[in-house]
């Protein structure tokens, strides 16, 4: 199924050398998802049709459903719990499983070959087009050679997932422009603190 996949987001786009998989971007659509106080992306089901319309997964004047609202918070947080499962060496629950198996049995009976004997999407109906070709990022990626350079950011408050494609495999965050120099100021700080010591003032 791998290949099948990968050469039909590949047709369309969605997918390429140096962008983080489809399924992972949705992932990240929550800053600080292990902090005290998440930020939450996807608020509404507008917010959730205008990140598929950028995605280039959802037609601009495509009706969304508000009742899809939650499909997309839990195919989102299935993918979240099944990646960081992985990039912690863990067997993913049960739970998230079942979330992503549950749309990819639909996706997979809407995948065909078509005239010109690629592999397209049958689906007609665009939301649920939309969620079935995140379902095959997800399960392509999770069954592909790239699940083992699956990472979650070492800021502990972050939860964004990344593939590291470095060529040490060394990569330990999201970005290193934003967690990365976060935990830089953090040791830096704490290293001034060390040094200034008990009981001097600081200046």
């Amino acid at each position: 199924m791998e290949w099948m996949v990968d050469a039909l987001l590949g047709r369309l786009g969605l997918e390429g050398q140096g962008v983080e998989p489809l399924c992972i971007r949705f992932a990240n659509t929550v800053g600080e998802r292990n902090g005290p106080d998440p930020d939450e992306y996807l608020k509404s089901a507008d917010d959730v049709r205008r990140w598929m319309v950028a995605q280039s997964i959802l037609a601009p004047d495509a009706s969304f459903r508000p009742s899809d609202l939650s499909r997309a918070i839990e195919l989102r947080d299935a993918f979240y719990r099944l990646f960081s499962a992985i990039a912690a060496g863990r067997s993913p629950d049960e739970a998230a499983l079942e979330t992503l198996n549950g749309e990819l049995a639909e996706a997979l009976n809407k995948v065909e070959l078509d005239s010109n004997l690629a592999w397209s999407l049958t689906e007609t109906d665009p939301v649920d087009r939309a969620f079935m070709l995140l379902a095959l990022s997800a399960a392509s990626l999770a069954s592909s050679p790239l699940a083992e350079r699956v990472r979650e950011c070492a800021n502990a408050t972050c939860g964004w997932i990344f593939v590291d494609l470095s060529k040490n495999r060394s990569r330990r965050w999201c970005s290193m422009s934003d967690c990365g120099n976060l935990e830089k100021a953090r040791r830096f700080q704490a290293k001034r603190r060390g040094v200034r010591g008990p009981g001097t003032d600081g200046r």
